[in-house]
């Protein structure tokens, strides 16, 4: 068996990595990015593409007063850039060297270490579209509003936005200027919504408190431009604002520039879906598919398995948990509503208490090349590193999510 060296390790990582089997690993747990639909050319500095949010004004039964007030349709052209994301895995020499005459053994810890370097791109990629684009990935709570201590009490259901190990910036608001300082992650408790830090909170970030927004460090927006993927949250905000949103002040018209939105009816999570449902449908969108947090999905599947066509009879089930849709077979709830049928979505990316009711092929996430991909445009796979001995493999994508129809779309607040 001859030697086994940079080379034929390069084409072993191609074999163990094709395009096809990368997507399966970086979609297959993440349901709403596994299902948004893809276009990976991406040419050109941005996508620019004009969104019609008001007909001609020259109508009229008059022909005299038609012509009198001709105008243009109303046009706004979103200009969406694209956002970078990287993860990078290295093989140190050493093991280079000793798995000669054994490329299994090279194999399998070259795999694990590639396989981790994916999973974290995957996760951080299916959390992102769900978010407004600024970066955050969860936010600060106490009861005494202090942090002089090494524990970080998070919102509920932020724990699992975060890994032992992760550096942690702070804002005081989302998207704003970091506050001084970094931390450490070295514990947490995914049950009670707590971070151990290396040091005291607040000797680790100066003034951090109650309802600060958390990032990774190199994601924040840092008071400047975003540059995280502008999810779900950044084109269906909980309030559309005069802000410019890719060149756009969508408060011309909130519902068609800046999508619906639907606060929670106290009668159920069943019952604001039907509403959301009728609203969309007002303005002419026919909704498909709703993403909501596997905790809201069982309330919601609870919901249903009460529901009676008629007192007295057995429960009348809207639904078919073991129906498997999608390319990944995620199972859905299918709920009947006045604009089709709906398939619901448990997503573990998706925030607490927040639904999206959204027809399908009004998004996009468009890339450039296939997103994720190992990044050997020199025809390189693996980089000999110039400072550490060892070779080095990248993977990243270029792009970000497009919508052409935000008004089709709605955001429900489920508490």
């Amino acid at each position: 068996m001859g030697s086994f060296n940079l080379t034929n390790f390069d084409a072993a990582m191609k074999h163990m990595y094709p395009y096809k089997k990368v997507e399966n690993m970086v979609y297959q747990n993440n349901p709403l990015f596994s299902m948004i639909p893809k276009e990976t050319h991406f040419a050109g500095r941005n996508a620019t593409y004009a969104i019609e949010y008001g007909m001609t004004s020259g109508r009229s039964a008059n022909f005299a007063t038609a012509q009198n007030n001709r105008s243009g349709t109303k046009l706004e052209d979103f200009v969406v850039t694209r956002v970078k994301d990287y993860a990078v895995v290295s093989v140190d020499n050493e093991t280079l060297l000793a798995a000669d005459g054994s490329e299994g053994s090279l194999l399998d810890v070259a795999k694990a270490k590639t396989d981790s370097a994916l999973h974290v791109l995957s996760r951080t990629m299916g959390r992102d579209i769900y978010r407004s684009g600024t970066g955050s990935v969860g936010e600060t709570i106490a009861a005494s509003g202090t942090y002089s201590g090494t524990t970080l009490e998070l919102k509920p259901g932020h724990g699992v936005n975060f890994e032992v190990g992760m550096r942690l910036k702070a804002s005081a608001s989302d998207g704003a200027a970091f506050r001084d300082g970094v931390l450490e992650v070295v514990g947490i408790d995914r049950d009670a919504d707590t971070l151990t830090t290396n040091v005291a909170c607040t000797t680790g970030i100066t003034g951090i408190t109650n309802a600060d927004f958390l990032y990774v460090e190199g994601d924040g927006a840092n008071g400047g431009s975003n540059i995280k993927m502008s999810g779900l949250d950044a084109w269906l905000p909980s309030t559309v604002t005069s802000a410019s949103f890719f060149g756009v002040d969508r408060t011309l018209d909130k519902t068609r520039l800046g999508g619906q939105r639907v606060s929670y009816d106290t009668d159920s999570v069943h019952t604001t879906i039907i509403k959301a449902a009728v609203k969309v449908g007002r303005e002419g969108g026919r909704p498909d598919a709703m993403f909501i947090n596997p905790t809201d999905w069982a309330e919601l599947a609870l919901d249903l398995e009460g529901k009676s066509a008629v007192a007295g009879t057995s429960s009348n089930r809207r639904y078919d948990p073991s129906d498997r849709k999608g390319q990944f077979g995620f199972s859905s709830l299918s709920i009947a509503t006045p604009t089709g049928m709906v398939d619901v979505y448990a997503d573990h990316n998706c925030p607490l208490n927040v639904g999206y009711l959204l027809q399908m092929d009004t998004w996009k996430f468009k890339s450039l090349g296939p997103a994720p991909r190992m990044l050997d445009f020199d025809g390189l796979k693996g980089i000999r590193q110039s400072s550490e001995d060892g070779v080095e493999y990248r993977w990243g994508y270029y792009g970000n999510l497009l919508c052409t129809a935000p008004g089709f779309n709605c955001r429900i607040a489920l508490a």
